[in-house]
């Protein structure tokens, strides 16, 4: 019965998400990042802007896109079937946590290089010391951007807690009653949209938030800062699609831990 009711116009959007994320990921590999990289070796300022502005927008298309696609189905994003081994730990909330963003962001200013390293740096980049001494602008920003993750995400997990209780709660137990009477069921799909709406709700907040915390951090950093942390971050979701990277991680049998 519930999966009946979440044919009613849903299940196609979602199977086209999947579909969506496979070519957002080609074209992110395969045009916008060597854009990128390109760019980053030639010295143009205005070059350097706009395939900043192009791969960022590719991004906030990939989460307005997961919006929509949550508005008419969040079951089939909550647990993405689609998602590889690989993936599927760093997921939160159907989509990748957004720790992730400044974990990469902190990874990049605390790089204490020695004197050999720069100098290879150097050889890679028209800008290889963008992080060694980053504005008090952008510090401030990252711990305040951090501050406020430490604040909304145990404020979303509890939510999501709560919606999953409601669920089960006004759903499940009826739906086990009205097994064999038919003429209850309409009822029960009826409370199955209103908890399936609590859940989209939760789900929309956390892509806010994901989308919101990539903004700020563009937002802080210049253009040479963000074309490297965009190049960085285009690498970890292209790296989820490499067949060698994920036969290795299937193959492996030391357990996975993963603090965010």
């Amino acid at each position: 019965m519930i999966k009946s009711v979440a044919r009613m116009g849903r299940k196609k959007s979602s199977v086209l998400f999947k579909d969506f994320y496979r070519e957002w990921i080609e074209t992110l590999k395969k045009t916008l990042l060597p854009l990128l990289r390109r760019s980053i070796l030639v010295s143009s300022a205005n070059l350097l802007s706009t395939h900043v502005q192009m791969l960022h927008h590719h991004f906030q298309t990939y989460y307005q896109t997961l919006d929509l696609a949550a508005s008419e189905d969040v079951s089939q994003l909550l647990f993405p079937t689609w998602r590889n081994s690989l993936e599927k730990p760093f997921l939160w909330l159907g989509d990748f946590h957004p720790n992730i963003f400044t974990n990469l962001l902190r990874s990049l200013l605390n790089n204490d290089s020695d004197e050999e390293d720069d100098k290879n740096v150097e050889k890679q980049s028209n800008f290889p010391l963008v992080w060694k001494y980053p504005s008090k602008n952008l510090m401030s920003k990252v711990e305040e951007i951090e501050c406020g993750l430490r604040l909304m995400v145990p404020t979303l997990v509890k939510r999501y807690r709560e919606a999953q209780s409601g669920f089960i709660d006004r759903v499940a137990l009826d739906w086990i009653r009205c097994v064999g009477k038919p003429e209850t069921l309409k009822a029960v799909g009826g409370d199955v949209l209103v908890q399936m709406e609590e859940l989209m709700s939760v789900f929309v907040d956390a892509n806010r938030l994901r989308r919101s915390v990539l903004t700020d951090i563009i937002s802080a950093t210049d253009v040479h800062q963000a074309a490297l942390y965009l190049e960085g971050l285009a690498q970890f979701f292209i790296g989820f699609s490499d067949t060698e990277l994920l036969r290795d991680f299937e193959q492996c049998s030391i357990p996975l831990s993963i603090n965010l």
